[in-house]
């Protein structure tokens, strides 16, 4: 993304999605075009950022103004203020509901100063659709090392990781894959509740 001088991150999540993130996407993109922006600006849809009461949401780089509850009639103004003139629309920034003072960037937030993401570190930062972003993003890298290893030291690290399912239960992650490894069959399924809380794997061929 490094060619562009901006970068709006328009949150692509199903919250956000349903509340018409995506034709805030499309409105910004003819704008861009019709004002002769297309090689200062990137516009991407970007996975979930996490905070969907707030959204839609839209970040723009490098100054990491983080926009919240945008609507598709604020894309002009978004690029009219924010792109050609360098002003932060200060009606869009997020409030704080304690002090009430307004933030305009997510590392401020008291939503996300506590969270240290993992496996979802690169949400709402790269687009999910494009491969390459997430390659360069070490993406792989994890797969990669797993396939040097045999089944069973992949099942103990992840046993030993401690990382557990996303749903109410928590059920242990490692426990599961071992299951599935010891059962008989060629082919070991995993059965779960696959919506976007309970993002857990769906399949594995451990043997």
């Amino acid at each position: 993304m490094s060619s562009y001088k901006y970068h709006v991150l328009i949150c692509g999540g199903t919250g956000c999605t349903s509340s018409k993130s995506e034709l805030i996407k499309d409105n910004m993109e003819k704008l861009v075009k019709d004002k002769g922006l297309e090689n200062d600006v990137q516009i991407v849809r970007t996975g979930c950022f996490g905070f969907c009461e707030q959204g839609p949401i839209v970040k723009f780089l490098p100054d990491n103004t983080f926009y919240v509850r945008v609507t598709p009639e604020d894309a002009e103004e978004l690029i009219n203020e924010h792109i050609i003139k360098g002003r932060k629309v200060e009606r869009l920034l997020y409030i704080e509901p304690t002090e009430k003072e307004k933030i305009d960037e997510s590392k401020k937030m008291p939503f996300y100063k506590k969270q240290i993401r993992v496996a979802l570190r690169n949400a709402g930062l790269i687009n999910p659709d494009d491969i390459d972003e997430y390659i360069a993003n070490d993406g792989y890298q994890a797969l990669a090392k797993a396939l040097s290893m045999t089944p069973e030291k992949v099942v103990e690290e992840i046993r030993e990781s401690g990382l557990r399912g996303r749903g109410g239960g928590g059920f242990p992650t490692g426990l599961k894959w071992g299951f599935a490894q010891k059962a008989k069959g060629d082919i070991k399924y995993v059965v779960c509740n696959a919506d976007e809380g309970d993002q857990e794997l769906l399949w594995i061929d451990l043997y």
